[in-house]
């Protein structure tokens, strides 16, 4: 698994065949990391709960 806050990020984890969980707390949208191929995308990491879900399941 990878967590970036970039499309690159996004499409360099896909690229190594991992699950990747995108974070927008840069500049990058939401909808930009959804549509480089994010699994998952999350506002911020101010959800501990939801991050480990996340990253466990």
């Amino acid at each position: 698994m990878l967590v970036g806050d970039t499309p690159s990020d996004v499409r360099g984890g896909l690229a190594a065949g991992v699950r990747v969980v995108a974070v927008a707390t840069g500049r990058t949208t939401p909808d930009e990391l959804r549509a480089a191929g994010a699994a998952e995308v999350v506002n911020d990491l101010a959800d501990t709960d939801r991050m480990l879900r996340l990253l466990t399941g």
